[in-house]
């Protein structure tokens, strides 16, 4: 005869053994681990690396975290094995961290990286861009799917998650091994660094992380596309910092950053932003003469004067800045608006000026009191709202194209990009060149060293950006104008001569009449980047009505 045995009774005995164990209630707590792994673009020393217990995105106090050393090694202790499967690892790199790829020198500019739950024992750029993908809902397999593919890696030995440093060996980039195939997402990697590295310092103090990371990210993303469609070999390509680095000016990826956060109260506070040009202390408009210009104190006139107003935001007294929404008419759409002061008299030509002028931008924003406003010369890459919709290098009869955009004389030809500037200038004698003369001194700023096709769909990205920054800590827009100073913008240059290649200058980094001008502007020459946030500029200044 089978005998039962009840129930309660084992349920008793478990209890007993898991009390004599430690286990069970009672608070007992679970076993504590560490974790271990490696940190690299190439392997980095001097980074914190740390759990995001909270899921901010932020190593904060308090949370398990470490310093990487020699080797790009951390080491984080007193966490259980639940919290290594549980939490991604955070890892912020400083500018004084010291890269193997540059073991003799810093980083130079601070950035962040990421890697998923569970996945912390390679930590890299390319990790990041998984880890982003996992935030947006992706599984973990199927966001190293997508990154792989972006790097054309179809090799299933090889792994985003393995440590790409020592996989590559003496290998360069190249589809013929798997050392090679490891060796490309190294170079892609330190591509995704440079363009984090762009543009963390001008977003790294806003307050929420998680929409920095995925802004910049998505920028990196642009900057490996870019490299990837535009190799000779797509089905193998290389990648280069040297190459395309997707980094825009900070304000615009400000203004984009307003839009990921998303703004909580609707814009209904009117703004309206005057601007005027002069020539020091004399006004200008077509037909004016002008005297005084430049380093040989040049007379003339103005030909063109048109230039291309974007990222407005206004700053509140505590600093934070917040967008303004422009309305749309025919010089303003997704953001971007056309100044025009040439009205097709005097040496402005009818044949590709315009009779009706535009002197103030129009927009809303939340309401406020505001006591600054910052600003860009110039367009941007793609627009800031949800839609993303290409700007500066889009097909100019597309219908999603603004009609601000569309305008020829605004327009060059390198991959459909546009004219930020249309200043031009007519000295009352002729330009002198090494191979005769010239009659009018130009100033066409714009994107150079661009990659990419618009016309089938690809996001354009450049070398150099070369779009102006600037900003007032003081301006009332209803007392003030923003004023543009052809005196300043002329400071450094000889309006009567050009040395020759394209007449004055047309943003090229070898043109020698381009290093006055940029200066003025506030622009590397060599990098196409703001000078400091275009603090010292004094091409905009701001006056009285």
């Amino acid at each position: 005869m089978r005998h039962r045995v009840p129930t309660f009774a084992l349920g008793s005995l478990a209890a007993a053994l898991l009390a004599a164990c430690g286990g069970g209630g009672g608070g007992s707590e679970a076993p504590k681990t560490t974790l271990s792994g490696t940190v690299a673009d190439g392997y980095l020393k001097g980074a914190t690396v740390c759990l995001d217990v909270n899921g901010n995105s932020i190593c904060d106090s308090g949370e398990p975290s470490g310093i990487t050393t020699d080797g790009g090694k951390y080491t984080l202790t007193g966490i259980t094995a639940s919290d290594e499967t549980k939490y991604p690892v955070l890892v912020s790199v400083p500018a004084t961290a010291i890269d193997s790829d540059n073991p003799t020198g810093t980083v130079g500019k601070s950035y962040f990286l990421s890697s998923p739950a569970g996945k912390g024992s390679f930590v890299s750029p390319l990790t990041t861009l998984i880890q982003q993908k996992v935030v947006a809902g992706a599984s973990i397999d199927t966001a190293e799917s997508t990154v792989k593919t972006l790097l054309s890696i179809t090799d299933t030995t090889v792994s985003l998650f393995s440590d790409y440093v020592a996989a590559q060996g003496t290998a360069v980039q190249t589809d013929a091994t798997t050392a090679g195939r490891y060796a490309r997402t190294h170079e892609a990697a330190r591509v995704v660094a440079a363009s984090l590295q762009a543009g963390y310092d001008a977003l790294k103090s806003d307050s929420n992380a998680k929409a920095v990371q995925k802004v910049l990210l998505a920028q990196a993303e642009d900057a490996l596309s870019v490299q990837k469609v535009t190799a000779a070999d797509t089905s193998n390509p290389t990648f280069s910092t040297a190459g395309v680095v997707a980094a825009d000016s900070p304000n615009t990826l400000k203004k984009i950053l307003a839009y990921e956060k998303g703004n909580t109260v609707a814009a209904t506070q009117t703004v309206n932003i005057d601007f005027d040009v002069v020539a020091g202390s004399q006004a200008v408009s077509c037909g004016v003469a002008l005297t005084g210009l430049g380093t040989k104190a040049t007379s003339g006139q103005v030909k063109d004067l048109r230039f291309y107003i974007t990222n407005v935001l206004l700053i509140d007294a505590q600093g934070n800045t917040v967008p303004v929404k422009l309305d749309d008419n025919a010089n303003q759409s997704r953001d971007v608006a056309l100044i025009d002061f040439e009205d097709a008299t005097g040496k402005c030509p009818t044949s590709t000026g315009t009779v009706t002028t535009y002197k103030s931008i129009a927009g809303k924003v939340a309401p406020g009191t505001y006591v600054g406003v910052a600003l860009t010369l110039g367009v941007p890459v793609k627009s800031a709202d949800a839609d993303k919709v290409s700007l500066n290098h889009s097909d100019t009869t597309a219908a999603t194209t603004p009609p601000l955009l569309t305008n020829a004389s605004m327009a060059w030809s390198w991959q459909s990009g546009r004219k930020f500037s249309k200043i031009e200038f007519v000295p009352d004698a002729p330009i002198t060149r090494p191979t005769g003369t010239t009659t009018t001194w130009n100033v066409h700023l714009g994107s150079t060293g661009c990659k990419g096709d618009p016309t089938k769909g690809v996001v354009t990205a450049c070398t150099n950006p070369n779009r102006m920054d600037f900003s007032f800590a003081a301006f009332n827009a209803s007392t003030q104008k923003i004023v543009l100073d052809l005196a300043e913008l002329f400071k450094n240059s000889d309006l009567s001569y050009d040395s020759g290649g394209a007449a004055g200058c047309m943003s090229g980094t070898t043109d020698p009449e381009c290093a006055g001008i940029f200066e003025a502007l506030q622009i590397g020459l060599a990098s196409g980047l703001p000078i400091n946030g275009g603090a010292a500029q004094k091409l905009f200044a701001v006056k009285a009505k």
